[in-house]
């Protein structure tokens, strides 16, 4: 698959390899819906495709309305996901990223380490 979002995508990060080999075998966005019954919740989880990860990025990264970056945003973190607008997100100034975890709407950005690799969040949500 050669979509122009890949282009852009590629040529705007440095993204890891097997993030990069996710966009390519997910060209839509993927919407998985999730149960904890521990807390008695359901909810839906959207994870970014490479026609959706750029738009992804509005309003963590990067503000569509006055087509400016974001400066209060750490520009390593790239959001891969979000639940309810809350951000998940990898680091890519590292190699081996975990996915990291915050709350919209608190103020300042306090990220929690979700998963401790892509492969591990994949495999929750039982992508592969």
């Amino acid at each position: 698959m050669q979509l122009k979002e890949m282009d852009e995508i590629c040529s705007r990060w440095s993204l890891p390899k097997d993030y990069i080999e996710f966009l390519f075998n997910h060209e839509n966005n993927l919407y998985v819906n999730v149960d904890d019954e521990d807390e008695d919740l359901s909810y839906e989880i959207e994870i970014y495709g490479a026609k959706g990860l750029l738009v992804g990025q509005y309003g963590y990264s990067y503000n569509p309305v006055h087509k400016a970056v974001i400066e209060d945003w750490n520009p390593n973190y790239v959001v891969i996901a979000n639940c309810n607008a809350d951000p998940y997100c990898i680091d890519i100034s590292m190699d081996k990223s975990p996915v990291y975890y915050a709350v919209h709407g608190e103020g300042e950005w306090e990220f929690e380490k979700d998963s401790e690799s892509l492969e591990e969040f994949f495999e929750f949500f039982g992508i592969r």
